[in-house]
């Protein structure tokens, strides 16, 4: 093999396109092949002036919007061997030490529009590690750099750096980097290694990336290695994967962040791999905006949540205005009748059916995709080439027949080598041995294989033991985790919690829902009770005492459950998984929010420092309006 790290396969690949033209555009700023590896180097140059080098295996939390500059780190740090701490979400309280001291990062990466009033006290709390100073240094970066000067100085002039910062109060024993310091940082001249005196970093860890565990809160820490992204990028290539959609010269849009594990995988490596030109979002995630960029940039390829293709589709659309989309979604199988709807509306418009992917973080965030099938409903897709599957019963052991539920079990070239720092853990995804000593790992995701697809199986990912929640006796709720005896999969009742999944495709029936997700929100921080909650993206005209009434309509007495409480959105949300972990943090941080009691009055609770929740009641809903958009409102709903 002639490369020796990722972005050695990367540049391998282009040299083997041997094309120049552009590599990225960010709002009217192009940036051409050449210019985006000279990029890298001068970044690559003013990580090793911090002492950086070649196979250091130095952990670095990286959290940012989509803007070049954020590629260009990632890339520069991948190249040199660091370990790239990616937080999918921005930094909650909770997150801060899990994301720094707990993983031994000396360098955070953070953009200036994350920071909130909240993160104020965990980020002063770094300098004061039982008198270690693990954390060293954090830069500060904006999605102002690298667009064109007159824009990168109106989106710039937006903020007052200096203050925002200032306001945090960090600990004196950490170096600030100011956006656009580290930037001019990169002119530094620096001697770099020859070929020769780079190590082979294939072996090496490449990225600790969080595991979703949001429903339950208790997220592991997956390892993946450079010899494993790569794995992943060649089951890509169009020579093992004809069907693969993203062509050399695509125009791709980026949405999600970086340091999201499916947009670092999909979004960004397996894209330029591809040779795709990458288009980074530089709005506001708002369905117009997104719906003009994909006719005036001529789209051709974008990762996104399914909400985001059903908003699209209600946009304004004339016949043949998308005609160069290959839409993608990853996550669980859509619902039959959203999915038609949506395809439909696309399909008029010129684009081609939407793709589903689907798997986990610990398998690269993918290993079965929907491309060439013609339901593309309600499964998750064939498997990539290279990726091997198989569902067990947990009551025999056996291999589960068609139609039949049962675990996920797989492997493959990409998987990731361990949970960080969680032995058992790693031990328990990695617990089946089969009789050619090959070991299979498992998240517990619950599927069936519904078909096939010119020979090959067709699997549907029903959703995660883990997410499921069971009635006792006493009317308590729990949520089942796995157990293993001897290294096997102890019995479960798999039918126990569906109704999690009836209830989001119910809701997903209702007009005006344009995005619906059913969860489970811990009681306290054990796995062993909880509300089930739907999270729910609605159009903007839609009253929420209507989706109330529907709730009400939709759901008989005979029924177990319904949803204890619903969470609004009125803008679409980059993906539900952040809203998740919004509310959870609503219970953590004891944060305001709303809610209604058995007379039907509008309460607003209060959460004071030690004590009880205060409860007022609230007559004026303009001050319930005010909230909801960027914040959830949580509304608890009784029969």
């Amino acid at each position: 093999m002639n490369y020796k790290s990722v972005v050695d396969y990367i540049k391998k690949r282009e040299k083997e396109r041997n094309r120049e033209g552009i590599s990225i555009e960010f709002d009217g700023n192009k940036i051409t092949r050449k210019e985006y590896w000279e990029k890298i180097e001068q970044y690559k140059r003013y990580f090793i002036s911090l002492g950086f080098f070649y196979g250091c295996e130095k952990p670095v939390t990286i959290c940012n919007l989509n803007a070049p500059e954020y590629e260009f780190i990632y890339m520069a740090l991948l190249e040199l061997g660091a370990i790239v701490s990616t937080v999918s979400l921005s930094f909650f309280n909770s997150d801060v030490k899990k994301h720094t001291t707990e993983k031994g990062s000396e360098t955070i990466i953070l953009s200036v529009e994350y920071i909130t009033p909240n993160m104020k006290k965990a980020l002063k709390d770094l300098g004061n590690n039982n008198g270690k100073n693990i954390v060293k240094r954090i830069i500060f970066t904006s999605a102002g750099d690298y667009r064109t000067e007159e824009k990168e100085a109106i989106y710039n002039k937006q903020f007052n750096f200096k203050e925002m910062i200032n306001f945090l109060e960090l600990p004196k024993n950490i170096e600030i980097v100011y956006p656009g310091e580290l930037k001019r940082a990169t002119e530094n001249k620096i001697v770099l290694p020859t070929e020769k005196q780079k190590l082979n970093l294939l072996d090496y860890s490449a990225t600790y990336s969080n595991t979703g565990g949001t429903t339950t809160g208790v997220p592991n820490c997956a390892v993946h290695s450079h010899k494993s992204i790569i794995e992943l990028l060649k089951a890509h290539e169009k020579e093992t994967f004809p069907d693969f959609s993203v062509n050399e010269g695509d125009k791709s849009l980026l949405l999600i962040p970086i340091s999201h594990i499916t947009s670092q995988y999909y979004g960004l490596l397996l894209r330029r791999a591809s040779g795709a030109n990458i288009i980074y979002n530089p709005g506001a995630f708002e369905p117009a905006q997104i719906t003009k960029a994909l006719i005036e940039d001529e789209i051709s390829d974008v990762i996104s949540p399914f909400g985001l293709y059903v908003a699209v589709a209600h946009s304004p659309l004339k016949k043949g205005d998308l005609n160069k989309l290959k839409p993608s979604c990853g996550g669980e199988p859509t619902p039959l009748g959203p999915t038609k709807l949506v395809n439909e509306r696309l399909k008029w418009a010129g684009s081609e059916p939407i793709v589903i992917g689907g798997g986990s973080t610990e398998f690269g965030s993918a290993i079965m995709t929907t491309y060439g099938v013609e339901n593309r409903s309600n499964e998750t897709g064939i498997l990539i080439p290279g990726a091997k599957a198989m569902i067990l019963n947990p009551s025999t052991w056996k291999e589960s027949k068609i139609g039949e539920r049962g675990i996920l079990y797989a492997r493959c070239g990409w998987q990731m080598k361990e949970y960080l720092h969680n032995k058992k853990a790693t031990e328990d995804f990695f617990n089946y041995t089969d009789e050619d000593g090959n070991i299979w790992g498992t998240n517990n995701d619950i599927a069936t294989i519904t078909g096939e697809y010119n020979g090959h199986p067709i699997y549907s990912i029903n959703g995660r033991v883990h997410d499921f929640v069971v009635p006792t006796q006493d009317n308590k709720r729990y949520t089942p985790g796995i157990t293993f005896t001897d290294g096997k999969v102890d019995s479960i009742d798999l039918n126990k919690g569906a109704f999690l999944f009836d209830m989001r495709d119910k809701l997903l029936n209702i007009p005006g829902i344009i995005e619906a997700e059913a969860l489970l929100i811990p009681h306290n921080n054990d796995n062993e009770s909880g509300t089930p909650v739907v999270n729910l993206v609605v159009a903007p005209e839609v009253n929420p005492a209507n989706i109330i009434k529907h709730i009400y309509e939709s759901y008989g007495i005979e029924d177990k459950f319904v949803p204890e409480g619903l969470i609004f959105r009125t803008h679409f949300a980059r993906s539900l998984s952040t809203d998740k972990r919004e509310i959870i943090t609503l219970r953590d941080e004891r944060t305001t929010y709303y809610t209604i009691n058995d007379e039907g009055n509008i309460m607003k609770v209060a959460f004071p420092e030690n004590a009880e929740p205060l409860y007022q009641v609230i007559n004026d809903l303009n001050d319930i309006k005010k909230t909801i958009p960027p914040k959830p409102q949580k509304i608890f709903v009784k029969k």
